[in-house]
């Protein structure tokens, strides 16, 4: 029977990464992959193929955004989905050999079946021959991400009733359609056809989508969505969805009913946790198929860890690394710094995008923080004049006393990569100075990082004046 330091049960970012860095301090890793190629969701069905999508509808947009007279490029919607997703094959099979070649390079050795745990140390493998292999396992990290959840009054049978898995797979681009669920895979969708020139309805059962964002770059960020054509449905429950001949039908509790050639249900995940044997080590996972951990990503069994989509919020790619890094770190106690998981930045790939790092304003307040915010405008940065992003925002959180960042949140152009300017800052304890000294290359985006502490700083000063009287 092999012995192992470390089994990773699933290859997506989460088992990938905690694989790697297990490995690279030289212990026995086994990676268990029930699917063809590594990459999980992140690669094969979901990540990747919805932003290669979503820059295709970008570039298919650019003179829409920035007008230039005499040019019309409205693209042509009549196209083949997999037209308009021309690369994702490509970035899909440098993506499957850049995984196998580092699993290989630090000696993760790999193999294909179905993962069953028989007991806290012991895994059984059933491979796609038949054949049963049980292994024994210091460690075992489950990471075997998520699912659409598909209800059963839902329709899934009609070709017009999909999940996000099976609307890559349309045969043809829509020219309507309804989306379903208002959290990060909805918006996503619903930015991408609205920015091609689909009519798109999103309906959201809460009153304000993602939920979770800070309050003001929820508001641009839908406020833009709708001016880009998207019919925001808040507040609205689907009590019906059901395929006509040609059509997908959605009725709403407020007695609307909504007909589009494709409805695209997004209404929550399903974590991938039945058949994996969870009871013979005391485990439990929920009615959503998702395993509660504590901090250190550790289940109720002491030896055995769970990461990524299948522990539920935020499920995303980032996180899902950041959370394999710092479990494998927890199990063999590596002097890492742990510090730099409290400062995981979030992405969200709408139209306009989404950044989110450290504390809001309201989380700040929560923890004792006496915080100020610092707001600096898009449209009154050169580089976002240039961009035409007229409603962009950039907010800091600082500490009113310490003038240390806490938080950073943007919504507009590149904001999924200015976040990480502020990543930095918080995990290496800066201060509002060190953005008001620093030099950017002008026009930047980056200035919106000044005219923000610039603001922030006046904030603080009033505060200051209002405590003195």
């Amino acid at each position: 029977m092999a012995v192992y330091d470390l089994v990773c049960v699933g290859c997506g970012p989460a088992g990938e990464t905690a694989a790697v860095t297990a490995a690279h301090q030289g212990f026995r890793v086994l990676v268990v992959e029930a699917a063809g190629r590594p990459g999980g969701a992140m690669v094969n069905t979901g990540t990747i193929a919805s932003k290669v999508l979503r820059e295709t509808a970008l570039t298919c947009s650019a003179f829409r955004r920035r007008p230039v007279p005499g040019i019309d490029a409205t693209p042509d919607t009549r196209l083949s989905l997999a037209a308009f997703m021309a690369r994702t094959t490509l970035v899909q099979l440098e993506e499957h050999d850049r995984i196998e070649t580092e699993l290989d390079r630090v000696g993760v050795e790999v193999t294909h079946g179905r993962a069953v745990m028989a007991g806290p140390n012991q895994i059984d493998i059933h491979r796609p021959d038949g054949v049963v292999e049980t292994v024994t396992t210091r460690f075992t990290l489950i990471a075997t991400g998520s699912r659409p959840a598909r209800p059963e009054w839902v329709d899934f049978d009609h070709p017009c009733i999909v999940d996000a898995d099976g609307l890559l797979e349309l045969p043809k681009m829509p020219q309507s359609i309804v989306i379903i669920g208002g959290g990060v895979i909805g918006s996503e969708y619903a930015c991408i056809f609205a920015e091609l020139g689909i009519s798109t309805t999103l309906v959201e059962p809460r009153n304000g989508l993602m939920r979770f964002l800070d309050s003001e770059i929820r508001e641009r960020l839908e406020a833009e969505m709708a001016e880009t054509g998207v019919d925001l449905r808040l507040g609205r429950k689907p009590t019906r969805v059901i395929g006509s001949d040609q059509t997908g039908i959605v009725e709403l509790d407020d007695g609307t009913r909504h007909e589009a050639e494709v409805v695209l249900w997004s209404l929550g995940r399903q974590g991938n946790a039945e058949s994996l044997g969870l009871e013979h080590a005391g485990i439990t996972a929920n009615d959503r198929g998702l395993i509660a951990v504590d901090h250190e990503y550790r289940t109720t069994c002491p030896t055995v860890f769970a990461a990524g989509d299948v522990i539920g919020f935020p499920a995303l790619a980032s996180t899902s690394i950041e959370q394999g890094r710092v479990a494998a770190c927890r199990m063999f106690d590596f002097d890492d710094d742990r510090a730099l998981a409290d400062t995981v930045p979030m992405g969200i790939y709408t139209i306009p995008a989404v950044g989110h790092v450290g504390l809001n304003f309201e989380e700040a307040g929560k923890e004792g923080h006496d915080a100020v915010v610092g707001r600096a405008e898009y449209r009154r940065n050169a580089r976002g004049r240039m961009l035409g992003d007229a409603r962009g925002l950039l907010k800091l959180v600082v500490d009113r006393k310490t003038e240390r960042l806490l938080g950073c949140s943007v919504v507009g152009e590149d904001a999924t990569e200015l976040v990480h300017l502020a990543q930095f800052a918080i995990s290496t304890g800066q201060r509002l100075g060190w953005f008001e000294q620093a030099c950017f290359n002008y026009p930047s985006l980056n200035g919106l990082f000044q005219a923000a502490a610039d603001d922030a700083r006046l904030a603080i000063i009033q505060a200051s004046g209002r405590a003195a009287a």
